[in-house]
């Protein structure tokens, strides 16, 4: 199977070699890698222009305007400057990947046989992993079965079949319920470790991070009481506890108070409370 690689940066030049190493010695190569230079004050296009000399599957689109760093809008608008550049359109999945990342060797191979043997499957990944204490652990931030934004790899028709990736906090996740609302799958394979070297949280916070989770909870028509649900469940398990869980709950309540535009629509709203009750009873019944 054929595949593109779509890797927004911003101030990235320390990590990105080591990202672009692990892509340079997949076992399975894309047919195209696209780094968006998004308004770095660093070498990042400095670094990637380099790997570009190396490699001719390597290219860099920048992105001058100037907007401030937010999670979910600009990454996603980033990546969208990548998406209408590619100017490749042979090609089976398609892949949005951060620059702090490793990547086994065999990664985008197996990923590659994963879609080959399921057709409905819509979007996979591996598992991501952070060091402490020199060991290489699973970084619970969410479900282990969501395949985290970082490393999302689509099967083409599974992309197109939800309009992309929305431009809003909480996009990594409205991806992956609106795949199922149109009958596609999601596949996380755990022994895909991949490597991650910047803490989740550590450009903005970690309760900034909850503030604009509970804000895309609100935006994907969560409703008052799932979220509720879900930050006593995030102030439980994740430090600084109680206070994640209130962010969480203040996201939701400051988008409400706003009125913010929502994400998907009212039947796709249904159907994505429908899936998260029957993912909550299914829990209890653990």
């Amino acid at each position: 199977m054929r595949y593109v690689v779509i890797m927004p940066a911003y101030n990235e030049e320390l990590m990105l070699p080591r990202a672009l190493d692990s892509i340079a010695a997949q076992s399975l190569l894309p047919q195209r890698l696209l780094v968006v230079n998004d308004g770095s004050t660093d070498r990042t296009a400095e670094v990637v222009k380099a790997y570009a000399q190396r490699y001719p599957w390597i290219g860099l689109v920048h992105n001058d305007k100037k907007e401030a760093r937010a999670a979910g809008a600009k990454v996603v608008r980033a990546f969208n400057l990548g998406y209408q550049a590619l100017l490749v359109h042979d090609y089976d999945f398609l892949v949005k990947l951060d620059a702090d990342l490793e990547l086994p060797a065999d990664y985008f191979a197996q990923i590659a046989a994963m879609f080959a043997a399921d057709p409905k499957l819509g979007i996979a990944g591996g598992t991501i992993v952070i060091e402490r204490n020199g060991e290489w652990v699973y970084e619970h931030f969410s479900d282990e079965d969501h395949v985290k934004g970082a490393y999302k790899s689509y099967r083409r028709a599974c992309f197109e079949a939800i309009g992309g990736l929305k431009p809003s906090i909480g996009w990594d996740t409205a991806d992956e319920l609106l795949a199922r609302y149109h009958g596609w799958t999601i596949k996380v394979d755990t022994s895909l470790k991949v490597r991650h070297y910047r803490e989740l949280g550590a450009e903005t916070g970690s309760i900034k991070i909850r503030v604009k989770v509970g804000q895309g909870m609100y935006r994907l028509r969560y409703g008052f009481l799932i979220t509720l649900i879900s930050a006593i469940k995030a102030g439980y398990l994740n430090k600084p506890y109680i206070l994640t869980g209130l962010g969480v709950m203040w996201g939701w309540l400051k988008s409400w108070l706003n009125r913010d535009a929502f994400m998907v629509s009212e039947a796709e709203g249904r159907f994505i409370r429908g899936f998260r009750w029957a993912r909550m009873r299914g829990k209890l019944m653990c």
